[in-house]
């Protein structure tokens, strides 16, 4: 059985699809004495255009196409021109015929479960990676060079090594320190 296409919507789009009714077929000629079959989603709406010059019905079958008991989902009235609409709700498969036309024109339509529209993901916006944090950077002022020694005569000879006198003055210093001391002990210990 060959498949009527309906028009494409957005996802999540309610959109209406047309079945013509014709003189002995819904959807085209093609079908006389076959089941015209539709696909729609949740929430979309079916309509029937009568094109032919006879009078027909739609009629929901609640399942059963020989014998389509009461109540009908939908039921339009007789008429030989016109539209006829029905909004479906929830999935699933939903046959109906002509009660004029009991064998020759008949149909199904299957409806489909709404697909969720993707929820768009947040991008995310890389930031700068944090570096170390700059310190102010500080004036130095340069150091005055320490003058040169002043040169200890020697009595005309050669200068002398300075280093030598680096590390002697210090203990020369010290040594005259002892000594002035101990003659001051010696001093107090002769009076005696």
């Amino acid at each position: 059985m060959a498949l009527a296409a309906c028009a494409p919507g957005a996802v999540g789009a309610q959109t209406t699809t047309t079945v013509q009714m014709g003189d002995l077929w819904f959807c085209d000629p093609s079908f006389q004495n076959g089941v015209c079959e539709t696909t729609v989603t949740a929430g979309d709406t079916v309509e029937w255009v009568w094109v032919g010059s006879q009078p027909h019905t739609t009629t929901e079958c609640a399942g059963d196409l020989d014998s389509c008991g009461s109540p009908h989902l939908w039921d339009s009235p007789v008429q030989t021109g016109g539209t006829f609409s029905f909004t479906f709700d929830a999935p699933g498969a939903f046959l109906y015929r002509c009660q004029v036309h009991l064998f020759e024109m008949r149909g199904v339509i299957t409806v489909l479960a709404p697909q969720p529209t993707p929820t768009p993901t947040p991008t995310r916006v890389a930031s700068p990676t944090p570096g170390p944090t700059p310190t102010p950077t500080q004036a130095v002022s340069p150091t005055p060079a320490s003058p040169a020694p002043a040169a200890v005569p020697n009595g005309g000879g050669p200068p002398r090594d300075e280093s030598a006198w680096a590390w002697a003055s210090p203990l020369l210093i010290a040594g005259s320190v002892l000594a002035f001391a101990g003659a001051g002990l010696a001093r107090t210990v002769f009076r005696r």
